[in-house]
């Protein structure tokens, strides 16, 4: 698509120029200078607003054709320094689209949208702190128009940076262009500190970040069901030691949060049903661990089962209690993990049962092979073919490992069908998904580790944030104007 791009102060200057040259032709002489004014026709009716060339002063300059746009500018977002605000003034009504670039030869676009005449304002994201990025306007079909240079604010100084040992473009997943996850910005594995909820590039750079307040921690941040926002949590359970009395869950575009939601009991993973609900594991409600629900109109949570009525010998020695949950739509039932006995029970939405479960807890599914049983496990999931994803220590030795499993309902049995871990243990917490490409990705906790990996077992991409920071849930984007205010 062919392009103008245009100097807006040319358009001013045409006219003048005409002006000369129409007293050339009527013989008036040798032109007039540039920059010389002609007193209008005294025939000429002034209380029309229209001057000698027969303009209706509609907008529209001398010319005949509309002043596209000026006045183009950029500021900061007032809090999160790598969001851009651009602004500029237009002459009519036209489809517009911002196009910027911060990587030489790469160009990144806003979503087209319709612009009213006079002064506009598109938010711009994507671009990490500490940037200089180029832009222009894009105004109809072909006319481009260049701004001043944009400059992101310096990344907060206190958030972990990761470098990347491997990057392998051809072969992750290519819609996973960007990563949300948290961090505490202190080593020490689990421990307390500050919090960041953070989305990085694939080059490691942050673009998006923000501190759980007051050293509350986040442990499992992630994107709506409705993909249009983001959600996380500030749970109080570990910070102030008040049973998560406190806890809530924050729902947040880039730009602005939405609302903030009380989820008293909250201490490790929450989900979120295609209603709107919020599901968790709680401690401030009761029978050892209660798993509750509260919907977008409810004022009070909804108790659906507890460990002590619903799941016999779940609670041992070290009592029970959750680092993970998963809802299961087709079945409206819950994957619900517990690292206190090392197991995974399967919970009945719409009954409170127990359907089956696996691990320590007596009465479980076996495994197959005997030594794949899993343990410390964290980041349950059903992956599309409806196996069971997971990251946990090795029973093969020293590390923690992606590990699937068959689960298989007749015969009460779990089947180890893969495992791949790249030797490296997390003393605690990690995640675990199934990609639509087939790849795996595992955030491996207070590693400070992230790897995917492909179905051939090669490691494609490899972050490492360094020491023992305690890393949460983790999730790939591809669009991050999905996740902006309306």
């Amino acid at each position: 698509m062919s392009r103008v791009h245009k100097d807006v102060s040319m358009s001013r200057s045409f006219p003048l120029i005409l002006l000369s040259s129409l007293v050339l032709l009527l013989g008036g002489g040798c032109p007039l200078p540039s920059g010389t004014m002609v007193a209008p026709d005294d025939d000429d009716d002034d209380s029309t607003g229209d001057d000698d060339t027969g303009d209706d002063d509609t907008g529209d300059d001398d010319t005949g054709d509309p002043v596209g746009a000026t006045a183009l500018d950029w500021h900061l977002h007032g809090s999160i320094e790598s969001l851009v605000y651009v602004t500029w003034e237009q002459g009519e009504d036209a489809e517009v689209v911002v196009e910027y670039s911060f990587d030489e030869g790469e160009w990144l676009t806003t979503p087209t949208r319709q612009a009213a005449a006079g002064e506009n304002e598109q938010l711009v994201v994507g671009i990490p702190y500490g940037m200089e990025a180029e832009w222009r306007l894009v105004l109809g079909d072909d006319e481009s128009y260049e701004g001043p240079t944009i400059t992101t604010g310096a990344a907060p100084a206190a958030l972990p940076l990761a470098t990347v040992e491997t990057a392998d473009s051809g072969a992750w997943l290519a819609s996973g262009k960007y990563l949300l996850t948290s961090i505490n910005q202190e080593n020490g594995g689990w421990d307390g500190g500050h919090y960041w909820t953070f989305v990085i590039d694939r080059q490691a750079r942050p673009v998006w970040a923000r501190l759980a307040p007051s050293g509350n921690w986040t442990l499992f941040a992630q994107v709506s069901v409705s993909g249009d926002h983001i959600l996380w949590d500030e749970a109080t359970y570990w910070s102030d030691w008040d049973d998560g009395a406190g806890s809530t869950v924050h729902r947040t575009y880039l730009d602005e949060e939405i609302e903030e939601i009380a989820t008293p009991g909250l201490h490790h993973a929450f989900v979120e049903l295609p209603d709107g609900t919020l599901a968790w594991g709680s401690q401030d409600h009761g029978g050892s661990e209660a798993l509750v629900e509260k919907g977008p109109n409810d004022a009070d949570e909804t108790v659906l089962w507890t460990c002590q009525d619903d799941w016999p010998g779940s609670v041992g020695q070290w009592g029970c209690e959750s680092n993970g949950l998963f809802y299961v739509e087709d079945t409206d039932s819950f994957l619900y993990s517990f690292y206190t006995n090392s197991s995974v029970v399967e919970v009945d939405r719409a009954s409170g049962q127990s359907l089956w479960w696996a691990g320590t807890v007596h009465g479980g599914y076996d495994f197959s092979p005997g030594n794949s049983q899993f343990s410390w496990q964290h980041g349950i999931s059903y992956t599309d073919s409806g196996t069971l994803l997971m990251s946990t220590e090795s029973a093969q030795g020293y590390g923690t490992v992606l590990r699937e499993y068959e689960v298989d309902h007749q015969t009460e049995t779990l089947e180890s069908v893969w495992s791949f871990g790249p030797g490296i243990h997390a003393d605690t917490n990690g995640d675990a998904w199934r990609l639509a490409n087939g790849n795996s990705l595992h955030v491996m906790g207070s590693a400070s580790e992230i790897y995917e990996v492909n179905t051939d077992d090669v490691i494609v991409w490899h972050l490492d944030f360094h020491g023992s920071r305690l890393l949460g849930r983790g999730e790939f984007i591809e669009d991050l104007y999905t996740l902006v205010s309306p």
